[in-house]
């Protein structure tokens, strides 16, 4: 059913006769002491899947963990990452708890005020069971930036959170021979990453998004062909560091 558009009134959204309180805790003042907060959603490469030993690389190595002591004190680093986390798309064989889209906008009030947002995702999208080619998963990125940006200025009133669109690593060469081989068609699959960075800088363009291509920096180890390696990691920190920095300070 059509609504009539909000329109801002006094301090609050006005919605036919329906007047909401904006929510004024998401604002921050120019002199207001709170560290500036940055918040990274993504997949096993930003929880730190290690990819030798299966288990999660440790602080230090995480480009997460790296990037808060390249920022400093005054910047507080938050990890969103989740293993096999998509875009949008529904995954009722990993118990139906993957999809970005649904863990977005609760993850957001969760962590306000947020004055960087970064989101890297895409990677589980191009799985078999989902056979998405990569301006498909584009479309889903900006289904979900349609959202967040929507739900940061009309309901947590909060505009001026910016977000850094970070293309991630193509899959690697080797994932024919990979131990993840069985969840992807090598050969498209491989294709399809290479071209997801192209459809997402025309997003992150549309939706005034700033844009990082991950693989201009790093590539994914050769052990499986899809994480990031501690060297991949410090090389992508390193780099967001300095893009972080540009669009805050």
């Amino acid at each position: 059913m059509w609504r009539r558009p909000a329109q801002w009134h006094s301090g609050s959204w006005v919605c036919g006769k329906v007047q909401l309180p904006a929510l004024q805790q998401s604002k921050r003042r120019e002199d207001d002491p709170v560290k500036k907060r940055i918040v990274c959603f993504g997949d096993s490469n930003t929880w730190g899947y290690d990819p030798v030993s299966g288990k999660r690389f440790d602080e230090d190595t995480r480009w997460t963990g790296r990037l808060q002591k390249l920022l400093g004190e005054d910047y507080c680093v938050s990890e969103e990452g989740q293993n096999g986390r998509t875009i949008a798309s529904p995954d009722p064989w990993e118990w139906g708890t993957k999809c970005g889209m649904d863990h977005v906008l609760p993850m957001l009030e969760s962590q306000m005020p947020v004055d960087v947002l970064v989101i890297m995702l895409g990677g589980n999208d191009l799985k078999r069971k989902f056979h998405l080619p990569a301006p498909d998963v584009a479309g889903s990125l900006q289904n979900m930036l349609l959202r967040v940006r929507s739900h940061l200025r009309v309901y947590l009133n909060s505009p001026q959170t910016q977000i850094l669109v970070v293309a991630p690593v193509p899959i690697g060469e080797g994932i024919a021979q990979s131990r993840f081989a069985p969840f992807f068609d090598a050969e498209d699959a491989l294709r399809q990453s290479r071209e997801l960075a192209r459809w997402y800088r025309l997003v992150a363009e549309q939706f005034g998004c700033a844009f990082f291509d991950a693989a201009e920096v790093a590539q994914p180890g050769e052990v499986d062909c899809l994480h990031l390696s501690a060297q991949g990691h410090k090389a992508l920190a390193d780099a967001l560091a300095v893009k972080i920095q540009d669009m805050v300070e």
